[in-house]
């Protein structure tokens, strides 16, 4: 990461996973890095593995366009995003989180930092594809673990969450605005958090063990079973009984 410019220039606040972050921006890195030290320790607990060998990079946006990425085009400024194209793996994280994350609390960056490290904890390990619902489900879920483990407001800003954008996790799809893309990751935060509450966190690790033996692409169907198993009996039937699935 630190090989182009201009990021040879940038600090570094080390911890469980290091923070490079541009010379202004040292105190939003040393939040940045405890934040991401309690993700660490919660999630080596919930998944019993241990921490991924990855960086974050927080970039201002004059920089943005030289961050590591998949592609050849960079990603719009404000989105937060985890990438294997760098060495380490990289945490990319804009000094400033786009204006169509929301609900705007103080909840709002740890849970965001905690879903792009669920990210590199998940993919330590390749993983067959999955439906996009399913992806996004176990970070989101394991943010709210997390949350929770923190004793972070979670409850005042699940409540402002648009219960009702008109569609569930499992019928969004096609060409989507960031607005609705937004909904649909704050309705898999909804049932992921529900879905701790009512069965525990240990169904996250015995969700994670199953998707990492599959061997063909999960279709619709096996991965709504894979959840409905991790979660225990009554899985399915509480399952669909929420009405963000």
């Amino acid at each position: 990461m630190l090989t182009v410019e201009p990021f040879q220039k940038y600090g570094r606040t080390d911890g469980a996973i290091p923070v490079l972050h541009p010379p202004h921006l040292r105190e939003d890195a040393e939040n940045v890095s405890r934040l991401l030290e309690a993700g660490t320790r919660h999630l080596s607990l919930l998944l019993e593995t241990d921490p991924p060998e990855a960086g974050a990079l927080l970039v201002s946006e004059e920089d943005w366009r030289e961050a590591p990425r998949e592609g050849e085009r960079p990603y719009p400024y404000g989105l937060p995003y985890f990438t294997r194209s760098s060495s380490p793996p990289a945490l990319v994280l804009p000094e400033t989180l786009s204006a169509v994350f929301g609900p705007r609390t103080d909840a709002l960056l740890p849970l965001t930092l905690w879903h792009e490290l669920a990210h590199a904890f998940l993919l330590q390990r390749e993983v067959v594809r999955t439906p996009v619902w399913f992806a996004e489900f176990l970070p989101q879920a394991l943010s709210a673990a997390v949350a929770r483990d923190e004793e972070l407001p979670l409850a005042e800003h699940l409540m402002s969450i648009d219960r009702e954008p008109g569609y569930t996790v499992r019928t969004f799809g096609g060409r989507a605005s960031a607005k609705d893309q937004m909904a649909f990751q704050n309705l898999l935060l909804l049932l992921g958090d529900a879905a701790v509450r009512e069965f525990g966190e240990g169904f996250l690790g015995r969700l994670v063990h199953a998707l990492r033996d599959e061997r063909e692409v999960v279709d619709e169907g096996r991965a709504e079973e894979l959840l409905a198993n991790a979660l225990g009996p009554d899985g399915w039937s509480w399952l669909v009984s929420r009405s963000e699935f």
